[in-house]
């Protein structure tokens, strides 16, 4: 299997088929890189060899593992507090057990980086939560280090400066950032270039993902196609370059509807190719 190009166009890609059907939909927009998410169903102990023999037959490289969790629900701000993540005390065994076993199975795919959404970590570091966030975290650390795996927690639920604290709070060397400049925008936690440039020593991937800001009184914004959004996509890209980023540009697209979802990921290419150029990319 063949290494990554820095800035190299990929996308976040379901397994939500067959092994085989999921890299044939990939490779149909002719890229051959991206994140896999893990949804809750899947069996990873019976689906490793199929995933095994697809991804050395088809070429494919995949940076990271995403863990979703069942009963996760993001329709709206409350929704998101109640369900995702590991906020809830209520799931966090079942949701540890899940993220070791995603690991376990990234790692025998030759995957070393594994990543979710935590929930939102709060801003007091002196609250009871905000410590089991911490010990937590820790504790999805290491058991990801025993992989030599990367832990990365996807941004927008806490603002770059709330994460930044944390990830020293928590003291672990391989707990890292995957930047989704979109979910800033839709959470209202900050600017997503202020927070790259913040954040940028912790940053191992990153989305390309657009959206708007919550409309007043909804907490929760809305997520469009790439480019139609509030994400300086320009200026995002040239801080990447400025900050020698390696990793891939990994197209993100949750739109329900597939025809509009296909099509909307080969705007993001066309897009993102077009902006690459422009700065000499």
């Amino acid at each position: 299997m063949s290494d990554i190009n820095p800035l190299e166009i990929g996308l976040v890609f379901w397994a939500e088929e067959s092994a085989e059907a999921t890299l044939a939909y990939l490779k149909g927009f002719g890229l051959r890189a991206g994140q896999l998410g893990v949804p809750p169903g899947m069996d990873c102990e019976k689906s490793l060899d199929s995933w095994k023999s697809a991804l050395q037959e088809h070429e494919v490289v995949v940076t990271s593992a995403v863990c979703c969790y069942a009963g996760e629900d993001y329709a709206d701000i409350e929704r998101v507090h109640q369900t995702v993540g590991f906020t809830v005390e209520k799931y966090r065994p079942e949701r540890i057990r899940r993220t070791s076993e995603i690991a376990k199975f990234a790692d025998a795919l030759s995957i070393r980086a594994v990543s979710c959404h935590i929930g939102f970590i709060p801003e007091d570091r002196g609250a009871t939560l905000y410590k089991e966030m911490r010990d937590l975290t820790r504790l999805l650390c290491d058991s990801c280090a025993a992989y030599s795996q990367d832990f990365v927690l996807e941004t927008g639920q806490e603002s770059a400066k709330v994460l930044l604290g944390f990830i020293r709070d928590v003291q672990r060397p391989n707990l890292k950032v995957n930047l989704d400049p979109a979910n800033m925008v839709l959470y209202g936690s900050g600017d997503p270039l202020e927070a790259l440039v913040l954040l940028h020593d912790h940053v191992l991937s990153v989305h390309c993902k657009d959206g708007l800001p919550p409309a007043p009184g909804t907490g929760l914004g809305q997520e469009v196609a790439l480019g139609e959004g509030k994400v300086d996509f320009l200026a995002f890209l040239t801080q990447l370059k400025k900050m020698n980023y390696q990793g891939i540009l990994s197209i993100e697209r949750e739109e329900p509807d597939a025809v509009t979802k296909a099509a909307d990921i080969r705007t993001a290419i066309s897009r993102l190719k077009s902006w690459k150029a422009q700065i000499g990319m």
